[in-house]
């Protein structure tokens, strides 16, 4: 019986875990945008006093984006895959660092928007998305011809605004997007008011 949530990774089979390794290096998908999640976990906590089994069997990622996801549209819309697992600490940092940089998960975005394309807001447990962001122009100049060639298409253009209209028509994005320029405004005023205090 399969006590836990793992699949292996491109095959849709039930992973079997060899518990003499370290740990693995999972991707956790959200099956509604396709936004994903690249870290690692061990098998075992390793004290002084005792080995204690991690929560590995009901783990869901560590990204506090991607378990409000999970609470809002629910687990069985996720799919959970292990990549691969490894034998010790140190290869399982490497790999997991690997992964992360391989797919580029703080810079790459989801197809046809700005949306980052995954959950991960650093690599390796160190290194940040920046919080403010250089682009190449040339690089812009490209992404801004390809952006032109795909309106061009009609179906293309179609498909993007029955998306949006789809996104718009949930109650809950509606109400965040009113509230956001009173949020902002609220915001001004503690800041101006902080100001005359000084």
């Amino acid at each position: 019986m399969v006590d836990h949530h793992w699949l292996q990774v491109g095959s849709g089979k039930a992973f079997v875990p060899d518990l003499d390794k370290f740990g693995f290096v999972y991707i956790i998908t959200n099956l509604h945008n396709g936004k994903a999640y690249i870290g690692c976990k061990q098998y075992i906590f390793y004290s002084r006093l005792r080995e204690k089994e991690s929560d590995w069997r009901t783990y869901t990622g560590s990204s506090k984006w991607l378990n409000e996801d999970i609470q809002k549209v629910g687990k069985k819309h996720f799919k959970f895959e292990i990549i691969a697992e490894y034998k010790n600490k140190r290869s399982l940092r490497y790999y997991e660092l690997y992964y992360q940089m391989k797919y580029n998960v703080l810079a790459s975005t989801l197809e046809g928007s700005d949306e980052h394309a995954y959950y991960n807001s650093r690599v390796g447990g160190k290194f940040y998305r920046p919080v403010e962001s250089y682009e190449d122009p040339e690089w812009r100049k490209k992404l801004s011809e390809k952006q032109k060639k795909r309106w061009e298409d009609p179906e293309q253009r179609k498909k993007q605004s029955e998306k949006a209209k789809k996104y718009l028509s949930d109650p809950e994005v509606r109400k965040k997007r009113s509230e956001a320029p009173r949020n902002k405004l609220g915001q001004f005023a503690k800041k101006r008011k902080k100001n005359e205090r000084r």
